[in-house]
């Protein structure tokens, strides 16, 4: 063999090897190539799966949403009333208050009022038995002196 034909040989081998190894790359290339286009496959379908649902929860939370505005509508009036009946119950508490604080009023001045009757009273009797007392003692005097 002459020196040409050991580089042509050698050049031809490497070329098989490069063959071989290419044929394997493109075997595994080909292989995650499927796998790839199942999973796409596969992610389409629970995309559109998820999609529908989404609708489907969508259109439920509207409904949902719908109703409660209905019914917060429905107690807006029942919400009224009790703040209407709070407010009159905070106008009455007042009207006890201010009725309480005339009954106290009124019952001190009573009991002022009848301070100043015992007090008269018990000065007009003082001094009508200081009267009596003082007529006595001029009718002893008068009788002792006569």
């Amino acid at each position: 063999m002459t020196f040409g034909q050991l580089a042509g040989l050698i050049a031809a081998i490497a070329f098989l090897i490069l063959v071989i190894f290419a044929c394997i790359l493109l075997n595994q290339l080909s292989k995650t190539m499927k796998e790839t286009n199942k999973s796409i496959t596969t992610l389409t379908r629970d995309v559109h799966y998820l999609s529908q649902e989404m609708e489907d929860v969508l259109s439920n939370t509207n409904t949902l949403l719908d109703d409660i505005n209905h019914k917060s509508e429905q107690l807006d009036p029942a919400v009224k009333a009790v703040a209407d009946v709070s407010q009159s119950v905070s106008e009455v508490n007042a009207s006890l208050q201010e009725t309480v604080e005339k009954a106290r009023l009124h019952r001190e001045k009573r009991q002022f009022d009848r301070s100043i009757f015992k007090f008269a009273g018990k000065t007009l009797v003082l001094d009508a038995f200081n009267k009596f007392r003082q007529h006595r003692k001029q009718k002893k005097g008068m009788t002792n002196n006569e």
